[in-house]
């Protein structure tokens, strides 16, 4: 089965996307998973959109539930939303966070989960809380990192892996460094590269994460999507943001 498509500037394009019988493409479900039973996050007392969330009138379940480890930040990004690195530095207790894992679980898990921040990496027992969530029944592990200490610290990706890391989900704004001077602050792409390098010689896959803002990176799309095509299988994907 292909996608066919049509652009008025640069002509008809198709996709596969399907290969096999088609009995097994129909009855293929791609419907969000329905909750069964687990209590939801929060009650429907005044309707969308003010009860925001997964109130309990909703019928499908949580898909990724992100977990901010941390506040630390080992940059300073102009563009941070999380304002991390600012205030008081705390890391969310060991005790809290298997505490927040018995919920997730009583309430429809297991989910995939994010491991956030600030910059989670900040944490030197990062390995045993993947390995926390693995003995509560979790199995798939992603990393939202800016990817310094991947490629500062000669094996950790692999020490990452073996605990039980799914994928890493890598901070990546470009090809230039005066993107990565207007949205991080300093200089990055050298470290981008080797931190994608480690964790291809690990075994973890990468997903780009780009933040693409006006009149300091529109143009560095297609270059990103190039790259990412480049470095298939360990770049899995981008997720522009």
């Amino acid at each position: 089965i292909y996608f066919l498509k049509t652009c008025p500037d640069h002509g008809d394009f198709s996709t596969l996307i399907w290969e096999g019988g088609i009995v097994e493409y129909l009855m293929w479900d791609t419907s969000a998973p329905k909750r069964d039973g687990p209590a939801a996050a929060l009650p429907a007392e005044r309707g969308c959109p003010y009860d925001c969330g997964l109130c309990e009138a909703h019928e499908s379940s949580g898909c990724c539930v992100l977990l901010e480890l941390t506040n630390r930040c080992n940059l300073r990004c102009p563009v941070c939303f999380a304002s991390a690195g600012e205030g008081e530095a705390r890391d969310l207790p060991l005790e809290e966070i298997s505490a927040q894992y018995d919920m997730l679980m009583a309430r429809g898990g297991p989910f995939n989960i994010q491991l956030s921040g600030g910059e989670p990496t900040m944490r030197d027992d990062l390995p045993e809380i993947i390995d926390l969530g693995l003995g509560k029944g979790f199995h798939f592990f992603q990393l939202n990192t800016n990817g310094l200490r991947l490629a500062e610290e000669p094996g950790y990706a692999e020490k990452l892996k073996a605990a039980g890391l799914s994928c890493v989900f890598l901070q990546f704004d470009g090809m230039d460094d005066k993107v990565y001077t207007a949205l991080r602050g300093r200089p990055l792409l050298d470290v981008k590269l080797k931190a994608i390098d480690r964790c291809a010689a690990a075994g973890l896959g990468v997903v780009l994460v780009p933040v693409i803002a006006p009149e300091v990176n529109e143009d560095q799309v297609g270059s990103i999507i190039r790259f990412g095509l480049k470095n298939m299988p360990h770049v899995r994907g981008v997720h522009f943001q």
